[in-house]
């Protein structure tokens, strides 16, 4: 049975960090249905001063965070000592664990494009130990299908493995369909599936989803996206089992499951103690 929409979710525009322009998708009014995935934010700019700004220094604990750089670049620098810059077609992939402070500058570019998603850790794993990869794209597989390719953003799709989180069973795919086709894959019933039209508007169970806004879907173990315009699109596809724990989320960048969880962290943070032993973690 092919999966129907149960929700779909319109993009808002917003303001973020010191400054950056992007459209707030997914979030806490969202966050049961698309049980992990809490965030999803999109960015589309030409003009620098909607960007450069960037995202000064800032906390994170419980969650890991998958930044996609469809166009343009991302420096990523925190506390475990890393720094690297993330081009076009890459991905970035932080674990706040236990926490971590990190920052995100945006250099001027001829287009700045990309999703940034937020990704629930289970209780068990709230405080392991941070850490943070790259993955360029020139090795995130792109995998053929009649009518389009798929790219292994995180997972696996049909024998092929991309990025594989440490600690949440992801499939994570950019999706290009050609004009006139569709893409079609099987899905556990157990999982939840979300998608996003990063490019252009697909079509699932005969709802149009149109430009920057999401679908969540429901029932079924196939999905089916129809791309039934005259030009390419890209569709992002997220699923993963729901973790069905409690979700203690302020606005800000710490998930826990507790309100006293979450307290703590931000008295940590004002305590100056926030940080564990960075040095022992940066080794894991």
């Amino acid at each position: 049975m092919i999966r129907k929409i149960k929700r779909v979710v319109r993009g808002e525009a917003g303001v973020d960090g010191a400054g950056v322009h992007l459209t707030h998708v997914l979030s806490r009014h969202t966050m049961h249905d698309t049980d992990p995935l809490l965030l999803l934010d999109a960015f589309d700019a030409t003009d620098p001063a909607d960007y450069v700004a960037g995202f000064p220094m800032h906390p994170h604990r419980g969650i890991e965070t998958i930044s996609y750089v469809v166009e343009g670049t991302m420096v990523h620098r925190d506390s475990l000592g890393n720094e690297d810059a993330v081009n076009g077609g890459g991905i970035q992939w932080m674990t706040a664990g236990s926490g971590i402070l990190h920052e995100e500058k945006l250099p001027p570019v001829e287009r700045l494009f990309g999703v940034q998603l937020w990704l629930n850790m289970k209780k068990e794993d709230k405080f392991a130990p941070p850490a943070y990869v790259a993955v360029p794209s020139q090795s995130i597989p792109e995998i053929p299908f009649d009518g389009g390719h798929v790219r292994i953003l995180a997972g696996s799709y049909k024998g092929h493995e991309g990025h594989l989180s440490r600690y949440v069973p992801v499939d994570y795919y950019d999706v290009h369909i050609e004009p006139g086709c569709a893409f079609q894959t099987e899905v556990s019933e157990k999982v939840n599936a979300t998608l996003f039209a990063l490019v252009g508007s697909p079509t699932v169970g005969g709802e149009r989803v149109e430009h920057f806004h999401a679908a969540i879907l429901e029932g079924g173990d196939e999905i089916r996206i129809v791309n039934d315009t005259d030009e390419e699109i890209s569709v992002l596809l997220f699923m993963a089992e729901p973790m069905d724990e409690p979700i203690v989320w302020w606005p800000g960048p710490i998930v826990m499951n507790t309100e006293e969880e979450l307290k703590e962290a931000y008295d940590e943070i004002k305590a100056g103690t926030f940080i564990k032993d960075k040095i022992a973690m940066s080794r894991e």
